[in-house]
């Protein structure tokens, strides 16, 4: 029989109507916590750790207990967010599937987890449904963008070079197609390579195991599967099939090389890298963590980076003028923020699954990009990047703006929406 937690997941899902309540974690039982584990170390399961299945929305608030971590510190004084909420926030609309609701009735209607808007340093509007403050949650893809970032600080230095090939900082990959593949290609998702995540013919990169982006996710532990390949070897076996900064091909592959780079130049794990360079620097409430691979220990930035809603929007705050409140850091500089605002290729960005879909997100908007890991780039300078089941990150460095949000929907319920019209409503 499904545990409860399952039962109360699947009717969110099906009727899409989520009030405020509990945490699922106050929630859960002994029983039930067993049962979600069983669920997900049964034969084939494994994979559904990616999807909005009954069992995720705790494994999506627990992935420490689902995964091997590496611990990202915090150090210092936390910083405490103070309060000057805006009730107006709750009563702006957007516009989803066609429909217009308020943010608040949207809330009340979608998987949403927790909803967070940061202006100046300050709260202006907070909502959690099914998790606490003190929770960590999944980042899923928007801890892409600590690589991204890491990446644009050491192009700024000169350490790397963005139009050297990817093999030039990954040896490993000598005499392989990425001998053709640049840095800024790689950082932008626009390799020409296959083996993408949504842009394959078929559309089945995530559950079929002949896919090669499902082998390269078995070699990296997130999937069961056959073979013992390294994570690298797999990665060595893709192949050009179109040219280079032409198509914006939304994959994760990509963020796993640019790690890489990042680690080899700098000579750290990343969870050491972000942590040195911005957790610890952020006043952060906790420490985080970030699933690695079994093969090589690899800090799998790309998909399983874990904190509070908070400390996801005060890493967002880095790029914005309030970082000196935080813990008195200047925060990420000027120039690397304007580098990547600055790069990609709009052109590039309507050619591929993952642009039409932000396209019809910011409906609004022309001129989009993306670059360094972030999905969209708007032509005032702001920054968004998303996640799987609805996590989002907008940050507004001109605003001194920040919007975290997480869910445990199928990523198609346009929260990101409403962070756009929110950050319109702000001179």
């Amino acid at each position: 029989m499904q545990n409860n937690i399952a039962l109360s997941i699947a009717a969110t899902l099906s009727t899409g109507v989520v009030m405020a309540k509990p945490s699922i974690n106050e929630t859960a039982t002994p029983q039930e916590i067993q049962q979600i584990h069983d669920f997900f170390l049964e034969k084939d399961n494994k994979v559904k750790i990616q999807f909005p299945e009954p069992q995720s929305q705790y494994a999506w608030q627990n992935m420490s207990r689902f995964f091997p971590t590496a611990q990202i510190t915090r150090d210092g004084q936390v910083y405490e967010l103070p309060y000057a909420l805006n009730n107006d926030i709750g009563m702006i609309t957007a516009k989803v599937h066609g429909e217009a609701k308020t943010l608040n009735e949207h809330l009340d209607s979608f998987p949403v987890d927790g909803f967070l808007v940061v202006k100046k340093g300050e709260i202006v509007f907070e909502r959690y449904n099914t998790m606490r403050k003190t929770d960590k949650h999944n980042w899923f893809s928007n801890a892409k963008i600590t690589s991204g970032i890491e990446l644009a600080k050491l192009v700024i230095e000169g350490k790397v070079n963005p139009q050297a090939p990817v093999s030039q900082y990954i040896p490993e990959l000598k005499g392989s197609d990425w001998d053709s593949v640049t840095v800024y290609d790689t950082a932008n998702m626009a390799t020409g390579l296959n083996a993408t995540e949504h842009d394959e013919p078929n559309h089945d990169s995530r559950t079929n195991p002949e896919q090669p982006w499902f082998k390269w996710a078995v070699s990296i532990g997130l999937f069961e599967g056959e073979g013992q390949q390294m994570p690298l070897e797999t990665v060595a076996e893709m192949h050009r099939r179109g040219p280079g900064g032409e198509k914006f091909e939304y994959n994760s592959i990509n963020t796993f090389v640019i790690s890489r780079i990042v680690e080899n130049v700098i000579n750290k794990p990343m969870n050491e890298i972000v942590s040195q360079h911005m957790w610890q620097y952020m006043g952060a409430n906790n420490d985080a963590f970030v699933a690695v691979s079994p093969h090589g220990g690899y800090p799998l930035q790309f998909f399983s980076m874990n904190s509070t809603l908070e400390d996801m929007a005060k890493y967002g705050m880095m790029l914005t003028p309030s970082a000196p409140k935080l813990a008195g850091h200047k925060g990420v500089g000027s120039d690397v923020i304007e580098l990547i605002q600055t790069s990609g290729n709009p052109s590039a960005y309507h050619k591929g699954f993952a642009g039409q879909k932000f396209a019809h997100s910011f409906y609004d908007d022309t001129g989009l990009r993306n670059a360094f890991q972030f999905d969209a780039i708007f032509e005032d300078g702001d920054l968004f990047k998303s996640g799987v089941g609805g996590q989002g990150l907008y940050i507004s460095p001109s605003k001194d703006l920040v919007i975290a949000f997480f869910s445990s929907g199928d990523g198609n319920n346009q929260e990101e929406s409403y962070a756009r019209q929110i950050a319109k409503s702000f001179n």
